[in-house]
Order: structure tokens, then sequence, then C-alpha cells
């Protein structure tokens, strides 16, 4: 294969660069040894622009020498920009949470930047392939740049991309030869350097603070060892390379949001993995998403085996196609491949500061991993380069292609029900539209031949009016059919292998979670139509940019009738809007009563559950809030007049309690998981409900009396950290005097047993004969270790369950008999005896219960008929147990329901 004589050039740059075992033979003798980062830049190889300032003469260290913070990289992202106005633009395009702004540089020739706009437009048309006439079309292909972004370090202690995607804007913006501006005639590279600020100083912050003079390579430095939770999350402790279809963090949402005003032909997100790995690149490993096209599978194939000669070229070690999947759609390279770009993975064997030692007794320099992120950069760009017109063709061909999806599956179109729920309908599709997938509202109604995605049955369903339509033929079709169908199949051949490998106790190769259908996760009822259907709709217009997960209603709420109330106001206890109407209400001093039991007023049915606010027990602005509620937040309130129910629970009788406000204690670090940060983003932003956050350390020298709620989130509990005796027993002492306890996961399962004693259950185990070969024992060691009761079962990667539900209690308030559960980890809880507690909410004990993703074989007869949530009074307190954490990546906004009411509700019952 041929190399273009930028990539030749670039090898005494590198050489330079090059130390240690990274160092060529041939190379050591005629290359010098260089003692600075400065001294290996290529200034002299190149024909170097001197306006163009470089890293050290903005920010004091050179390439590789430091760990760039985030103000340094700004400073000089900016400085770059201010340099080559007329070859870059620099955008804005957010701001994290701890105000950091998210921005992107776009580099390419001067006569592009100069209708940076126009060739922003033209991409647009070439991604939507029913716009623009053939003539137009081919005209472009011909003349148009291809789109390369280029996004680095969405893990923030992933750090050495950040100041790779530096080194490489400064490269293409420094170099006068007609190699390189040759090449951004054609393309126009967008480069992200930096997608987790938060997350990156909390890292850079950690490592300058423990670093003394001379690194050090030692593994377990304190230079090296984090302190919770690390860089690799965000402000609220998520993993944006999780949340690309979810949404859920602004920075997530942000980016998307800019990524379908582009809609790149390629896509890198650049990481870091074990120190002990040398570099990885597409193509990927199995299972890959059965929705991405042959056609990029082979362009994986094509850029890949162009990179890996410019690696031997330079003889860097790399591995390709046996790790990191393309299954779960919520990665920085699935997302993008799954809207037709060119979703492309780049994992660096990972430093976490400036040198370490490998297990092979070699030094891996953060130089090193800074240069094969630039080379990659380098030779990304110049794959493109060479393929750019065929590149244009089959991107649009991709985004065109979706009777190919309708031939594979029969189906055309989805229909979104409100079905009582109009507000969560109405926010699944602002998610949608977050997506770049584009809805429609149904005009006149219709009846179709449909599979139900809730309850799985097909037949005939009548579709109203106002209900929204998704049509697969569109560009993104193939992620709208990903996030909406009820199950993606991983392949036979893939599963099967798993299945030997499972029965041979080795590791499994399933990277993350295995379903994630939307319609599932949000309990809202979604139709999938078989055949042809003629629809009459309009498109939606709600605003993408809008909050899928909280504010911004859609036009419903009201308080009924418009009148003001002479004794309350009602709000329907399964009303999706609820839990943030109550914390509103709280938050405003008023107060508010659930009731226990249905009723029925004024010939209206209210569930259990339902809100009662009464006049006479708050000032006269409750009338104010009310109507100010109903439109922020988009419920319904019910005024009456009267206390006199037609029948049912009395509006001032037992059944009808009074809602005690929660005053919550969060308590994080270890040994708490990284996910007690869901929980955290819970409560700030979804319910914008104050929570007092303490570390474990400082839990003994607390007062618990002025807290009613107390979490122990999922986490390692069989650790030091944990807990000890005495705070056990003041944990005790606390529930009994009236607090609500409680423990999610990991912590469930510390709580049961005799030994801690907050919950009368037990951990289910697999038994095994005593007379196991010590071989087989050694191989179950990831299992959890075998004891007396046995060992653990493997963990469930994240699937959903029919489960049910028991209507005689609070914490399932919201909810009918039955609903659809996700579940992931092997925390299994045996169920609680009826003289000791409430198993609230069950997986079903039917055969087949598994709805969507996979599961395996024996955690499938163990999980059948398990408690999710448990309760267990100890004296005037609850003890709630999880056996899963329902706030998990805010992925399921109907199960987050059941832990709203142990919070809210437990207070004061």
């Amino acid at each position: 294969m041929r190399y273009p004589k930028l990539i030749i050039e670039l090898a005494v740059v590198l050489s330079c660069l090059l130390s240690g075992y990274f160092l060529p033979a041939q190379d050591a003798e005629t290359a010098p040894v260089r003692k600075s980062s400065e001294a290996t830049l290529p200034l002299a190889e190149l024909e170097p622009d001197r306006k163009i300032p470089t890293l050290k003469q903005v920010v004091g260290h050179a390439w590789g020498e430091e760990v760039s913070s985030h103000g340094e990289v700004e400073r000089y992202i900016k400085d770059l920009a201010r340099a080559a106005p007329f070859r870059s633009s620099l955008k804005k395009y957010g701001t994290s949470y701890e105000g950091r702004p998210l921005y992107y540089l776009a580099i390419s020739s001067a006569a592009n930047i100069e209708r940076l706009e126009e060739i922003r437009e033209n991409n647009i048309l070439l991604s939507d392939p029913r716009r623009g006439t053939e003539a137009e079309v081919d005209k472009l292909f011909k003349e148009h740049p291809a789109i390369v972004w280029l996004s680095y370090s969405v893990h923030g202690d992933e750090s050495s991309g950040t100041d790779a995607g530096l080194l490489t804007a400064y490269h293409l913006l420094a170099d006068l030869r007609k190699e390189t501006r040759g090449l951004l005639e054609k393309l126009v590279v967008i480069i992200d350097p930096l997608q987790n600020p938060d997350g990156r100083d909390r890292f850079v912050n950690f490592h300058r603070e423990n670093r003394g003079v001379a690194p050090s390579p030692e593994p377990l430095a304190s230079e090296h060892a984090q302190r919770w939770p690390g860089g690799r999350f965000n402000h609220y402790l998520f993993d944006l390379n999780r949340d690309w279809y979810l949404q859920s963090q602004v920075e997530a949402g942000r980016k998307a949001l800019a990524f379908s005003r582009w809609q790149p032909q390629v896509f890198v997100d650049a990481h870091e993995m074990g120190r002990n790995s040398t570099y990885f690149f597409s193509p990927a490993t199995d299972p890959i998403n059965r929705w991405i096209l042959p056609v990029q599978k082979d362009w994986f194939e094509r850029i890949g085996k162009y990179q890996a000669g410019v690696f031997d070229f330079y003889g860097f070690s790399y591995s390709t196609r046996e790790m990191f999947d393309l299954f779960y759609p919520g990665y920085g390279d699935s997302w993008p491949t799954l809207q037709g770009s060119l979703g492309i993975l780049w994992e660096q064997a990972g430093v976490r500061g400036l040198v370490v030692a490998r297990d092979d007794e070699r030094l891996l320099r953060y130089s090193s991993a800074v240069r094969n992120h630039y080379v990659s950069g380098i030779a990304t760009l110049e794959a493109v380069f060479e393929n750019r017109e065929a590149l244009l063709r089959d991107h649009r061909r991709v985004r065109e292609d979706a009777a190919s999806l309708i031939r594979k599956s029969g189906q055309r179109d989805y229909f979104i029900l409100e079905s009582g729920s109009p507000q969560r309908a109405a926010r699944l599709v602002r998610l949608l539209q977050r997506n770049s997938i584009e809805v429609h509202r149904v005009r006149e109604p219709l009846f179709v031949q449909a599979r139900r995605m809730l309850e799985g049955t097909a037949g005939e369903v009548a579709v109203p009016i106002g209900s929204y339509h998704v049509s697969l033929e569109q560009p993104a079709g193939r992620l709208a059919r990903t996030l909406l169908d009820r199950h993606t199949d991983m392949g036979k051949d893939f599963i099967e292998r798993q299945l030997t490998r499972h029965l041979n106790r080795l590791d499994d190769e399933i990277y993350d979670v295995t379903a994630w259908s939307l319609p599932l996760a949000w309990g809202t009822e979604c139709l999938a139509a078989e055949g042809e259907v003629k629809v009459v709709s309009d498109p939606v217009k709600l605003g993408a940019e809008q909050d899928a997960y909280r504010f911004n209603p859609v036009e419903g709420g009201e308080v009924r009738g418009g009148g003001l109330a002479k004794v309350a106001y009602l709000v329907r206890g399964d009303a999706d809007e609820l839990p943030g109407v109550l914390s509103d209400l709280l938050n405003a001093g008023v107060r508010v009563h659930v009731s226990d039991e249905p009723l029925v007023l004024g010939g209206v049915p209210f569930p259990r559950g339902s809100l009662v606010i009464r006049i006479n027990e708050n000032d006269s602005t409750v009338h104010a809030r009310v109507r100010l509620l109903s439109k922020t937040e988009g419920v319904v309130f019910y005024p009456t007049d009267t206390a006199l129910v037609d029948k049912g629970a009395q509006l001032g009788g037992p059944n009808v309690r009074w809602v005690k406000p929660p005053k919550v204690l969060l308590l994080m670090d270890r040994p708490a998981s990284y996910s007690v940060g869901h929980t955290w983003f819970y409560f700030d932003r979804l319910l914008r409900y104050p929570v007092t956050r303490v570390t474990f350390s400082n839990l003994d020298g607390l007062n618990l009396s002025s807290f009613n709620v107390l979490i122990l989130p999922h986490g390692k509990y069989d650790s030091p950290l944990a807990p000890g005796e005495k705070m056990v027993r003041k944990l005790k002492e606390w529930v009994r005097s009236g607090g609500t306890l409680l423990l999610m996961k990991g912590a469930a399962a510390w709580a049961c047993g005799e030994k801690i004693g907050l919950l009368g259950s037990r951990q289910v185990r697999i038994r095994e004969p005593e007379e196991s070969a010590a071989g087989q024992k050694d191989a179950r060691k990831k299992d959890g270790g075998k004891g007396a009761e046995g060992r653990l079962q493997p963990p469930v990667p994240g699937a959903f369950f029919e489960a049910t539900t028991f209507q005689h209690h609070w914490g399932t308030f919201g909810f009918g008999p039955r609903l659809r559960l996700f579940f992931n980890g092997r925390t299994m809880l045996e169920p609680l005896k009826n003289d000791v507690g409430r198993n609230l909410v069950n997986f079903s004990r039917e055969e087949d219960y598994l709805i969507s993703g996979f599961c395996w074989p024996d955690s499938m007869d163990m999980l059948r008929g398990k408690p999710y949530m448990a309760s267990q009074e100890m004296g005037s307190g609850h003890v709630i147990a999880f056996a899963d954490d329902p706030n998990f990546r805010a992925m399921c906004r109907f199960q987050q329901r059941l832990f709203f009411n142990a919070v809210f509700f437990g207070p004061g019952h």
C-alpha cells in the first residue's frame, strides 16, 4: 500500500519521540536522543508557520511533558484560532455542569473556512437522501470536502487523547507544506480536544498534587492511585461514553446536538485502556449491532488496514477486532455509526500520569501515548483524503438505505401512544428528536396490525389522534429501530460461544448491558406496525434542544375547572408528573397528604398514591402555586369544594396520611460505587430536592437524628471501609426511632444475614458439592468465590424482565400489578417471610419472563420469583432493599418511581 509523503516525513519526527522499548534499533543509531519534549516537536521536519504558537509558548510545557488541564487546553485552542483565523473556526458548543466550556475547532483551507456554514449545510443535504437533485448531489460528490470529527478524552483520566488533539491541531495549522495544505482543501477536520472537562480537571489536580519532582513509574504510587471517584466520570459521576442516546448529561446532549448539525462522515472517539495493553483501533469485535450495514463494516476494514500499515511502518504494536464490541448504542463509536457515519474507536495503553511501569518490565511514557494518538489522527485523515469521494457516496447510501432495514424486519413504522401518560410520551419523543430521529403527530385515527412493545402481543390496534408516528424511512431509521425495538439480538453464534465459555468457567465477552429498549425503559406504549401503513400526520416541533428529562412539559396541565378549591386540590397517584410536583410543593413548605387507598370524588377515580393538598393546612399562596405548577410541570390538579367522597378513602380519614418531608442523607466515597452519582443527579437535577452528601468516614460522627432518610448506595461492603459493628448498631437504633434506610444493590447484599441483621433475607447462591476440584475453584473466583453457602451466580448483563407488584403497600404507588423491570448485576435476594416484611416487587414466576436482552440460564432459574424491592419494618422505621439501582444511568424513568416512593413516603408511614 502506498503511503503519502506526509506520513513518510513524519518518520524522522517520531523517531525523536521514541525512547526505550519504543525505539527501533536502526533508528537508535541515527536519531539523536532528545531530553526535551519540545525538541521532539516536528518543527525542523515540517515547514512551520511561525505565527502558529506551540503549546509551550502558550502554557509553558511541551507536548507530552505534562498532562494539560482544561484551562490550559482552553488557552491554547483559543490562541490557535486567533493565530489562524482564516484556516480555523472555534465553536463553543456547550458548558459542563461545573461551568467549563466545551469547544471544537474546525480546521480546513482558507477557502473552505470562508464558506464553512455553506459546507455544513451542503453536508446536511448530502446526509439526507431525500434532498438535492441528481446533478446537485453529483457535483457535491466531486467537490465537497469530507467531514472528519476527532473527539478526545470522554473519560477524564484517559488523558493522552486531549494533548494529542492539541498536537494534531497544531500540525494541521502550522505545516506549510503542500501535502498538508492539499489535504485540508479536501477535508474539514473538527477537533474536540476535551469532551469531559470536569473529570479531566479532577484527575489533573489529583495528579499534580501527588507527583514529586521525578514522576514515579510504580503503578501503585500515590500519583497513579486516584482518590474516589477518580477522573473518569463527569460531575455527577456518569460515564459519558454510555450516554450518547440517553443524553441525560449536559455534555452528552450538547455533543449529540453538535454532531447532528454536521453529520460527519467519520467520527473518531479516542480512549485509553490498561497500561499492559498496546493500541487498539477499529474494526470492532462481536457482537456488532445488527443494524450496522456491511458497507460500513467494509469501511472499518479499509481505514483499519491503512492505520495498521502506518503503525507497521513505525513498528508500533497494536491489536484490532479482538476487543471492544459495537453493540450497545450509547458508545461514541456505535451511536455515530447507527446515524450513518463511521464511528471509529481508538484505545491507547494508559499511563495515568507521565510514566508507568508495565508488568513486562518496560516503561510506558505519556509522550509515547500522545504520539500514538497523534499518529492515528494523521493516518485517519490521510485514509479519508485518499478515499473522499467514495466515502461521501457511501455515507449518503447508508443514510438512504431504509429499504434493506425494512426488508430485514418486515416493518417500517412505530407508533407511540399517549395511553393516559401524555407527558411521558412527549418526553420520550423529545429524546428521540435529540437523537436526530424525526417524529410526526397523527392527525387521523387508524387501525394497524402491530406488536405491542410492552406486552409483546400482536393484533389489530387502534391508533388515536395525537399519537406519535416514527417512520423507519428516514436517515436515522437504523438508530430509531435500535432504540424503539423490544429486543436487539446479539447473534446466535455469539450467544452460543458465551454459553460454552460459561460452562467452562471462562470470562464472558459481553462488554455492557444487553437491553435498552426505550419503550420498556420509559414504560411507554409503543406499537411496531407490520406491513405498509397509510398515516396522515404532521411533523412534531417540540424542540430538539429541550431537556427530555425535566421541565418543558407539553400542553395539558391545568387546574380542572379553573376555580379555586375550598377544601383541597388532588393529583392522581399515577400521574407521571407527581414526583416533580411533590418535590416542588415540599420545597415551598406546602403541607401535602397521600392516599393509601383508592377513592372516587366527583365521579373522578383517584388511585392509591394520589396527593391531597388541604386548603386549611396551607396559606393563601397555595392557589397560585398550584396554578403555576400545572403549567411548569404539565400536571392536572383537581380542585374540590367538599371532602365527601363518592367512595373509597376519606379525605379526612386515617388512609390519607401526611407526607413527612424527607431529610435525605446520601453516603458517598468508598466503598460506594460511582453509580451513587446517578442517585445524586436524580435529586439534584430531576427532582431539584435537597440531599446531604457525606463520606462514609464522617458517618460515625454524624447526628443521624437530623435526617429521616439514609441511602446506602451500591458498593463493595465486604471491604474494611464498610460500616463496622458500632455503626451497624447506630443504624439499627436510628431506624427503630423512625428512620427510613434504603439499601441499594451491594448494600442490600451486605445487610443480609445474621451478622449484620439489617435485612431478614439472604443472598441467593449456587450450591455445589464440597469435592469440587481445586482447579475448578480457582476458575470460579470471578463469580465471587465458593463459601459455606455456595458461590454467587454470574452477573445478569442488563436485561428486562416481567415482574409483579404487591398492591397493598405505599412502595408501589403509581404501579399496576405488573411491570417490566430492568436488572443489571448479581445481587439476588431470598424473599422475605410474611412475618418479617413484604416483597414489594418480584420477578415473575413464569417460565419465560425474560423480555429483552440476555440472561444466563442458571441466573434465570435463580432470579425467578425473587424480590427486586423489599420492605421490612424495624421499630417505627423501615428498611427498604433494592436488588439493583433503579437510578442506573437515569435510564429507566418509569422504574425510578419505586425509588421515589421509598424516599418520599417512607418517613410518613
